[in-house]
């Protein structure tokens, strides 16, 4: 199989094993150093342990082999999740899901300056018409009051494109053990105020997250950008917009309005345009 489409199929797989998340914030109903407690420990659990079987004898080698590099992923993390969280405190979340979706732009402009990759027009053009795409999803609510939860969602958006763009000018070493770092990280920085889980369902919510869909997401998106571009990751991520409330509908009876579905579809048609634009670009060169 082609590295790019491998790239494609597992930022996809990754992206759609985290669309579950805003459902499962519901239905935990917990607050936000318990979710980084919770989330965060879990996570580092699920991407620690097995591979100590995996990689048997390499394991040590391969924590060591991330360097700084991996411990900028790491941080990456830790502080995107940071940001996304306390900027959903701050203020209402149609602002912080727009600007969050800037984040295939700042891959591009990270791509650009850090590893002299060019984004080719298409991905521009996509990112910008994804971007319309989330504004319209989240129509109905968004302030125009700006404050500190807007500048936390921008610093989500860049420290996720940036830890993107480190893994792909790292894309010969595998930052698993940097991103099981970062949510260590995450744990450690609720671990002082965290609940217990209410109930069943509650307990159901935080381990199907931490446990398997969220560890799901970090390997996707932490493999699939060293195939394939960080702007290209960082669209993919936008997928979520469209997914997650799908899962909501099926489960709370949230029904979208009409604007989501409409913005939705702009966001999938701009991401298939610059995948199957790309793909043939790629089909058409030289051998």
């Amino acid at each position: 199989m082609d590295d790019h489409v491998k790239g494609l199929l597992i930022t996809a797989g990754g992206v759609l094993a985290i669309t579950p998340d805003a459902l499962l914030i519901k239905m935990s109903g917990m607050a936000a150093p318990s979710l980084f407690f919770w989330r965060g420990m879990l996570v580092a659990l699920m991407m620690t342990l097995p591979f100590i079987f995996i990689w048997r004898g390499q394991f040590i080698a391969n924590w060591r082999a991330i360097g700084w590099p991996g411990i900028g992923v790491a941080c990456c993390y830790a502080i995107s999740t940071g940001c996304f969280v306390a900027a959903n405190t701050m203020t209402v979340a149609a602002n912080v899901l727009v600007i969050v979706a800037t984040a295939p732009l700042f891959s591009s402009i990270f791509s650009t300056l850090l590893l002299r990759e060019p984004t080719p027009p298409r991905t521009w053009i996509a990112s910008i018409v994804a971007l319309a795409g989330v504004a319209m999803v989240g129509a109905d609510e968004i302030s125009r009051d700006a404050g500190l939860g807007e500048l936390l969602a921008l610093g989500c958006a860049a420290f996720v494109s940036l830890s993107f763009v480190i893994i792909r000018k790292a894309k010969s070493v595998s930052m698993i053990p940097g991103t099981a770092l970062g949510a260590f990280f995450m744990g450690i920085a609720g671990c002082f105020w965290f609940d217990v889980p209410a109930g069943e369902t509650e307990w159901l919510a935080v381990l199907a997250s931490g446990l398997f869909f969220i560890p799901l997401a970090y390997l996707g998106l932490t493999v699939g950008p060293r195939y394939i571009s960080a702007p290209e990751v960082g669209l993919f991520l936008l997928l979520e917009t469209v997914v997650g409330p799908i899962w909501v509908w099926l489960v709370l009876a949230e029904t979208p309005n009409q604007w989501g579905l409409i913005g939705g579809a702009l966001i999938l048609s701009a991401l298939l345009g610059n995948t199957i634009l790309g793909l043939r670009n790629r089909s058409r060169r030289p051998a």
